[in-house]
């Protein structure tokens, strides 16, 4: 696979730059499948997990770990166009939001990152289907998660023959507050902010033809303007 992850510094940016998108099924519960998305900018590849952004060769979060199952294993990358931004002003934008520490499989994961991600660098939206586990978790909440605590303790009593009596999953508390829709605002009105300063008067309006009418309240639409994090976005990029 060639080298290891590594946190995402020392990147520049130079002239256009290609952008793709990863996707790698991992699980299906309930006719739900689960997916790991990341993005690519180039020749590198940035995701998030528990140490924060990371960076490193291109499909490299999609096969760490799967070495002697690599025949299983089925990616796809789709493009997504070019961008004047590269990975280094991406990581720099972003990395406030998505602090080491700050990673939750259902509220804060490596899809939240790649929806922002891909929005920052190309004013798209990640396809709702990568999203729909974490959504139905979201909606649901509490219910969902002592269900699948429930779960995911007799998956584990079954294969150890050991009683747990601990919850497997709990949020993360840094992830609590974290809201993708609130970050894209800020990105959005920070773009927007840059080009009335310009003189310029572009909209940029979301495609929703890739969402049910059911599924664009969550992923499709124009997001509202967060202020919390639209002022962080901002701040971070005066210094």
């Amino acid at each position: 696979m060639g080298a290891a992850a590594s946190n995402a510094t020392g990147l520049s940016d130079k002239g256009a730059h290609e952008v793709r998108v990863a996707s790698t099924e991992i699980l299906k519960v309930a006719g739900l499948s689960g997916f790991h998305t990341s993005i690519i900018v180039d020749d590198r590849e940035f995701f998030f997990d528990r140490e924060g952004i990371m960076s490193a060769p291109p499909l490299w979060s999609h096969l760490a770990g799967r070495a002697k199952h690599t025949e299983a294993v089925r990616t796809e990358i789709s493009d997504a166009g070019r961008s004047s931004m590269g990975g280094r002003a991406l990581v720099q934008a972003l990395q406030p939001f998505f602090e080491k520490g700050s990673y939750d499989i259902f509220f804060k994961n490596c899809n939240s990152f790649t929806d922002v991600a891909l929005f920052f660098m190309t004013r798209q939206r990640l396809d709702c289907r990568f999203t729909r586990i974490e959504r139905f978790v979201m909606a649901t909440n509490p219910v969902s998660t002592s269900l699948l605590n429930r779960l995911f303790r007799a998956f584990l009593e079954n294969n150890t023959g050991q009683a747990v009596e601990v919850d497997v999953y709990t949020t993360n508390p840094e992830a609590q507050v974290f809201n993708v829709d609130d970050v894209i605002a800020g990105i959005d009105a920070s773009a927007e902010s840059e080009s009335s300063d310009s003189g310029e008067d572009d909209e940029d309006d979301l495609d929703e033809s890739d969402c049910s009418d059911t599924e664009r309240n969550y992923c499709c639409y124009r997001p509202r303007h967060g202020s919390a994090a639209r002022e962080a976005l901002m701040q971070h990029q005066v210094r």
